[in-house]
C-alpha cells in the first residue's frame, strides 16, 4: 500500500466533507512539483506560474469528480501535462537560454551538467551552452514525445506512472521514450552522444 496514496486519500475526503485547510496540504505538496512541470514544457516562470494556478483551480473545482481508485498525484500530472502543453502550443513562449539552478523541482537530468567535476571556465561555459541546447532540443521534441521524456528523465516516474498520466499503454510510452531519446541525440549531435 502507497502510504503517500493514503494520506492524499485522506486529504481528499477531508476537503470535500468541508476541511478547506485539506486542499491547502495537497496544494503544499504538490505545488513545486506542478511548477516543475510546467516549466519543463513552458520554459517562463511567468507561464509556469500561471499554469501551475489553472491546475490547481481545475483541481479545487474538480475533485469531486476525481476516482479514489486511481492516484491523485496521476490525476494532478495528468491536468498538469496536459495544460502545460496547451500552453506551449498556443503561445509563443518566450524561449531563455539561461538555465536556473533554482528552477521548480527534477533537476535529476541537468544535475551532472550544472555540477561539474571541475571549475575551469572554458569547461562551465561550455556545460551552460550545453544545458541550453539540451532545453531547447527538448522543448523541440513533438509534444507527445516530450511529455514522456520529461516525466520520465525529470521527474523519475515509472513506464507504468507515465502510461496512467499520459493515458496510453506501457509499450506506447516505452516507443515514444525511444523516439524522444533518438531524436534528442540528433538535435545534439555537435555535441557527441547524448542518451537521456
Amino acid at each position: 500500500m502507497d502510504p503517500t496514496g493514503d494520506e492524499d486519500l485522506r486529504w481528499i475526503h477531508a476537503f470535500l466533507a468541508g476541511d478547506r485547510m485539506a486542499f491547502e496540504r495537497l496544494f503544499e505538496k504538490y505545488r513545486e512539483k506542478v511548477y516543475g512541470i510546467a516549466y519543463r514544457f513552458v520554459r517562463n516562470k511567468e507561464d509556469a506560474l500561471e499554469v501551475a494556478q489553472e491546475v490547481f483551480l481545475r483541481v479545487y473545482q474538480g475533485l469531486a469528480k476525481f476516482k479514489t481508485d486511481a492516484k491523485f498525484f496521476t490525476w494532478l500530472y495528468r491536468i498538469t501535462v496536459n495544460r502545460a502543453i496547451d500552453v506551449s502550443r498556443s503561445r509563443k513562449t518566450r524561449r531563455t537560454l539561461e538555465l536556473d539552478a533554482t528552477e521548480g523541482d527534477g533537476q535529476g537530468l541537468l544535475e551532472s551538467i550544472e555540477n561539474p567535476q571541475s571549475d575551469d571556465p572554458a569547461d562551465l561555459a561550455l556545460r551552460k551552452e550545453f544545458s541550453g541546447r539540451l532545453l531547447d532540443a527538448i522543448q523541440a521534441l513533438p509534444s507527445k514525445h516530450r511529455a514522456v521524456f520529461i516525466l520520465h528523465a525529470v521527474e523519475n516516474l515509472s513506464y507504468k506512472e507515465i502510461a496512467d498520466v499520459v493515458g496510453c499503454s506501457i509499450g506506447t510510452v516505452m516507443s515514444r521514450l525511444f523516439y524522444a531519446r533518438k531524436k534528442l541525440q540528433k538535435l545534439l549531435s555537435e555535441y557527441g552522444t547524448v542518451t537521456p
